[in-house]
């Protein structure tokens, strides 16, 4: 068996047959699909069943709720395709996914395969992102010239591919990394995961194609807020610094750029929320972590005039300015549309 498509299913009872679909549909058919019920307290259970008594490419696990982390890790270590391609359940895949996978996988022999997404919102593209790269294999050498100076953030806010959903793995370079991450990790497991493979892959292939389609929802999980977020980043950096991070060369230099624009998306987050009773836990929060000491050495040079600005008011310790600042340009925006 060639792919072991894992998808962790949780309260997505609305998105879930059409996620199933765009995989059953694949033209590429050496696959099989591991639908993980993750505790879901909806009619995700029965639509997984309902859905497994038809296909006998289907297995599903029924776990209790446990996280993301521990339903990918219970997926894939029942999978046994040479490849993993993790998907999210209220997400689609483009019906030629794999067997595009499958063909840059088998001219290429690399062990990941990373393509582009496509973020869509009521069935309109809104935006597509990527690795920001020259499409075709990286190997070893490339890896360290073009990959990881990008690791994490590079001095411009560019970096990989943070999402571990998107990518085919092969399934020896990805188990050993996906078992490891802690399963208290509430954001940012996909990039714990994905920074460890990237340390241990030899070859690479980044590919622009759009096969991903991300489903922009307001009740997203990861569209919450809260002040607390601060301390899941702080978990997630010492979750990458169990790794052996010396390919890296300026990797510390990373790890600030990343803290910092980490806390600084929280900050906007809460501007844009109208989230004023929080700047005290923002300022507090990052006090208290391991933020406070990287964001003042954290270093960027080409970003945008206003994450300039509310950087450098965050690294003199003016977190009620740069909210205030993030909030006006968020007005001023809204304004100008209306316009």
């Amino acid at each position: 068996m060639f792919f072991s498509v894992i998808v962790p299913v949780y309260k997505v009872e609305e998105y879930l047959p059409a996620c199933i679909e765009s995989v059953l549909n694949q033209t590429f058919s050496d696959f099989e699909l591991i639908l993980v019920d993750d505790g879901s307290p909806d009619r995700c259970p029965a639509i997984c069943d309902s859905y497994k008594e038809k296909d006998s490419r289907i297995k599903v696990v029924h776990k209790p709720n446990g996280g993301l982390a521990s339903a990918r890790r219970a997926g894939i270590q029942v999978a046994k395709g040479n490849y993993v391609y993790n998907l999210d359940s209220d997400d689609l895949i483009e019906n030629d996914t794999l067997e595009c996978a499958h063909r840059i996988i088998s001219e290429t022999d690399c062990e990941i395969v990373s393509f582009a997404y496509r973020w869509v919102k009521n069935g309109k593209t809104v935006s597509v992102t990527n690795d920001g790269l020259e499409e075709g294999l990286y190997t070893e050498k490339d890896i360290e010239t073009h990959i990881y100076p990008r690791f994490l953030m590079d001095k411009n806010m560019n970096h990989i591919s943070y999402y571990l959903s998107g990518k085919a793995l092969k399934r020896e370079l990805v188990t050993p990394h996906q078992l490891a991450v802690s399963e208290s990790i509430s954001l940012g497991e996909d990039l714990c995961c994905v920074a460890a493979c990237y340390l241990h892959t030899q070859s690479v292939y980044i590919s622009k194609k759009e096969a991903y389609l991300y489903t922009v929802r307001e009740n997203s999980m990861s569209k919450g807020f809260n002040t607390k977020q601060i301390y899941l980043i702080e978990d997630i950096i010492n979750e990458i610094c169990k790794n052996d991070l010396s390919k890296v060369v300026d990797i510390e230099a990373q790890l600030c750029r990343y803290s910092c624009f980490m806390c600084f998306t929280v900050l906007a987050a809460a501007a844009e929320g109208n989230h004023f009773e929080s700047i005290k836990a923002i300022r507090e929060n990052i006090k208290n972590t391991m933020h406070g000491e990287k964001i003042p050495r954290a270093v960027f040079e080409k970003v945008s005039f206003k994450s300039r600005i509310a950087i450098w008011l965050m690294q003199k310790n003016c977190y009620t300015a740069a909210f205030y600042f993030l909030n006006l340009c968020k007005n001023i925006k809204r304004v100008m549309r209306r316009g």
